[in-house]
């Protein structure tokens, strides 16, 4: 067979056989992620254990919520989030095994420090059927967008070939959880009317961001500062 001539794949007959190009590396597309992250293994397994702890409790809050909230269309809403919450503490915790961390998923959720879990604690706390209001700004307008930005960091930051598995977990749920910002901000739309409720909405979420920013967020060492970047620590290792 000459060089120019097509390669046949062997069948059992001539008309079993189907015709392709020659095969060349070339043809692939260059890889042009990055080895090496901000984060070794063991610390990527410590983040995900935080994320996981914030998810549980998300969904064990929203749960608990569900026949205290009066509001039906607030009520029936958050089923599909309370179940989203699930499924994305239960992908966090399937994940610590691939990291070496532990071979059962369940009981691995960790907080970061004492001060956050009294945060969460102080989220889920309004429990009367007239505090929609503040439970929902706890959840939508302080958690659920600190989430997003530490694991949009998370994403940019860590091994992009090492850690692939974890960015396209956090990809997932980050996507959720702006589907589920903006279904509560429709909802605040409709449930926030007079100027007294705009206040305890504004009052409500300045306060847990107080705390939040105060016990470091969902891995402890929130806010993110600018230099905090890979360049950054590749610097401060060649030095």
């Amino acid at each position: 067979m000459s060089s120019g001539a097509p390669r046949k794949y062997p069948g059992y007959g001539s008309s079993e056989r189907t015709q392709y190009a020659p095969y060349s590396a070339f043809d692939i597309p260059a890889d042009l992620r990055e080895l090496h992250g901000r984060w070794d293994v063991e610390a990527v397994a410590q983040r995900v254990r935080n994320y996981r702890y914030a998810e549980e409790w998300s969904m064990r809050i929203l749960g608990g919520w569900v026949a205290t909230i009066p509001e039906l269309p607030v009520k029936t809403g958050l089923g599909k989030i309370i179940w989203d919450c699930a499924q994305s503490a239960d992908a966090l915790g399937e994940r610590l095994p691939e990291l070496r961390f532990a071979r059962r998923p369940t009981g691995v959720a960790l907080s970061p420090n004492p001060d956050f879990a009294k945060l969460v604690e102080a989220i889920s706390e309004p429990e009367d059927p007239d505090l929609t209001i503040e439970k929902l700004v706890g959840i939508f307008e302080v958690l659920f967008p600190h989430l997003v930005e530490v694991y949009e960091h998370n994403i940019r930051h860590t091994d992009a070939i090492a850690d692939a598995p974890s960015i396209e977990l956090l990809e997932n749920i980050v996507a959720r959880h702006r589907r589920h910002m903006a279904w509560a901000e429709e909802v605040f739309d409709r449930l926030v009317d007079t100027a007294e409720e705009r206040e305890r909405r504004e009052q409500r979420r300045r306060e847990l961001g107080a705390r939040l920013r105060a016990c470091g967020g969902v891995t402890g060492d929130w806010p993110i500062e600018p230099e905090n970047t890979v360049e950054a620590v590749r610097k401060e290792k060649s030095t």
